[in-house]
C-alpha cells in the first residue's frame, strides 16, 4: 500500500528458525526482541577548489549487518548460541554446554512474520555467524530469564558476481 496509509502501521510478530552449518533446522522459540542493524563506513571527498571546503562526493564502503536476538526460552541449544558451544547429550538425557568451546557458530536464519497488523515481513539470511553479546543470569527475580545473542550477517556472493547479506520480503497488509 502506498503511503500515506494507516494499513502501513506495523506491530511485528513472528518466529526465527536456525539451521547450523551441516545441521538440522530448529525453531529458536519465543523472541522478545529482534533487531537488524546495517552499518557502513562513510567516506567523503571534499573539494579544495573553493574558499570553503565542500563535500562533493560521498560513498559508503565496508558494509556490514548484524542481527540481535533476545530469547526467553532457555534451552540448552539457545544457551549454546550465547556460550559458543555445541550441545552434548549425556547418557542420563541431560545436556552439557562446554563454554566457549567453539570458535565459530555459523549457519542460516529464516524469519517468518506472523503479525495481524501492518505489512508482513519475512527474511532469509543464508550466512550468519553467532557470538556472545550479552550475559545470562541463572537467577531471575522479577522478570523472565533471557538470552541475548548477536549474529553477524555475512555477505553471500552469487554466480553473477552480485552479493548481499540476505533478503527481506514485504507483503502488503490485507
Amino acid at each position: 500500500m502506498d503511503s500515506p496509509s494507516t494499513t502501513n502501521y506495523f506491530q511485528g510478530t513472528g518466529y526465527l528458525k536456525w539451521t547450523p552449518a551441516g545441521g538440522v533446522e530448529r525453531d529458536l522459540g519465543n523472541i522478545v526482541e529482534c533487531e537488524i542493524t546495517p552499518t557502513v563506513e562513510k567516506l567523503e571527498h571534499k573539494t579544495a577548489r573553493v574558499g570553503t571546503s565542500k563535500t562533493d562526493l560521498t560513498i559508503y564502503r565496508n558494509q556490514a549487518a548484524t542481527i540481535r536476538l533476545v530469547l526467553d526460552e532457555i534451552t540448552a541449544e539457545n544457551l549454546a548460541l550465547l556460550m559458543m558451544s555445541e550441545v552434548v547429550t549425556n547418557t542420563d538425557a541431560t545436556k552439557t554446554i562446554r563454554i566457549l568451546s567453539e570458535s565459530v557458530l555459523a549457519g542460516a536464519l529464516t524469519f517468518t512474520g506472523t503479525n495481524d497488523i501492518g505489512n508482513v515481513i519475512t527474511g532469509d539470511f543464508p550466512s550468519v555467524s553467532f557470538g556472545p553479546s550479552g550475559s545470562f543470569s541463572p537467577i531471575s527475580s522479577d522478570d523472565w530469564g533471557q538470552v541475548e545473542i548477536t549474529g553477524d550477517l555475512l555477505a553471500t556472493v552469487y554466480t553473477d558476481g552480485s552479493s548481499d547479506f540476505g533478503t527481506m520480503t514485504v507483503t502488503d497488509a490485507a
